[in-house]
């Protein structure tokens, strides 16, 4: 019996050409030509595409709020992102994504995602962002800004709330789009978990994962109404529930939610203006040694596209201690305030331009600061479509 894949392939190739041109062998089987010949493996093609974000920064005092993460934090010239996003969809039932960050040498998403469930339903698994709020899904490349909100960076993290772990979505039978999402995702810092509110399973009185109380969860339900042809909104509620950082075992919370308002004159055949605003609220609630601390804050953004090439945003940042004492000024800092504006220019969908100023006043500061951002961004290669 001949075992060798490649022999079969070249006598089943052979079969055919000779019944092509009318000849027969002694003893061959004809060859149904009608039918499909199935090949035992499928070429995969990914989209694929490299995303380069270049930043330039002057802050008015050496000492200044910072960051971290994307966000550029000193004077000078910096590479915010080199990021490599591949995406396919590998049969029927499902699709894998990709998002490597070139310069840090880093995963920031790999998940598979089912495209046959039954119900509406779709589940993801792998390394992911949570899908709290708005901000946290987001990658560097869609920011309107050359810097992420001060709420994301304090309550999600210097780049993104994350980790791996599985998600469950349901779209609703509902005369609006209504979809809730649940994510069980794994507190352990060694296989990619990030937070700025939760703690590493590392953190906790046994320092791995003992049990399900031990994860982080989340939630979040999404509603989105098309108010007329020009008009739609986009609601959301989040929730997320896992271990506090400065006391074992004890629970820490986020409540959050967010509001997206968009225009665009469709109707008239005027589409390439727009104009959107963005509302996003968080409030953290989590344990310590005296006591319980709570914290909060959110942003208000309008992006407004003059046309296809041009876009003008303003942006207000805040975030402020509730009640409670902060055990960390560095981790959860006093009050600060923030207000941004920006003009990007966009010659094609694959490059933009940006100018951007900020003013800037906190709690550990003295008088007003301000800083001054440029930064260009490139996409080479194939990209996947945005969410609303």
């Amino acid at each position: 019996m001949v075992r060798n894949p490649a022999l079969l392939a070249s006598v089943a190739m052979l079969l055919i050409a000779r019944q092509a041109l009318g000849q027969e062998t002694p003893g061959s089987i004809p060859i149904d030509t009608v039918q499909p010949i199935v090949l035992p493996i499928a070429k995969l093609n990914p989209d694929m595409s490299f995303i380069l974000d270049v930043g330039g920064a002057w802050f008015r005092k050496a000492d200044h709020l910072q960051q971290g993460g994307h966000a550029i934090d000193d004077n000078g010239i910096a590479i915010q992102g080199l990021e490599l996003a591949a995406s396919a969809s590998v049969d029927p039932y499902f699709r894998f994504d990709l998002n490597f960050q070139l310069t840090e040498a880093e995963i920031e998403e790999a998940y598979l995602t089912t495209l046959a469930l039954p119900g509406n339903m779709q589940i993801r698994a792998g390394l992911m962002n949570a899908t709290f709020g708005r901000e946290n899904s987001m990658h560097l490349h869609v920011w309107n800004f050359a810097n992420p909100p001060l709420a994301h960076t304090r309550f999600m993290g210097e780049e993104h709330l994350r980790g791996p772990g599985v998600e469950l979505s349901a779209l609703m039978p509902l005369p609006w789009y209504l979809n809730l999402i649940g994510q069980a995702l794994s507190t352990t810092e060694e296989l990619g978990f990030s937070s700025a509110s939760f703690a590493a399973s590392e953190m906790t009185g046994s320092g791995r994962i003992n049990g399900l109380e031990d994860f982080l969860y989340i939630l979040r339900m999404e509603n989105f109404f098309e108010l007329s042809r020009d008009w739609s909104l986009l609601v959301g509620l989040s929730e997320g529930l896992g271990q506090g950082p400065y006391r074992p075992s004890g629970r820490a919370y986020l409540h959050g939610g967010d509001l997206y308002l968009k225009w665009r004159p469709i109707s008239t055949g005027e589409g390439e203006y727009a104009l959107s605003l963005t509302l996003e609220y968080v409030l953290r609630d989590e344990p310590t040694e005296e006591g319980r601390l709570r914290d909060h804050g959110g942003y208000a953004e309008l992006d407004i596209l003059t046309t296809n090439r041009w876009m003008t945003g303003l942006r207000f940042d805040t975030t402020d201690l509730w009640t409670g004492t902060s055990t960390d000024v560095d981790e959860v800092p006093g009050w600060q305030r923030r207000g941004c504006a920006s003009l990007t220019f966009m010659p094609t969908h694959f490059s933009k331009l940006r100018l951007q100023g900020d003013l800037v006043r906190d709690q550990a500061r003295d008088g007003w600061g301000y800083a001054i951002f440029l930064q260009a961004e490139v996409s080479a290669g194939e990209h996947g479509a945005h969410k609303f």
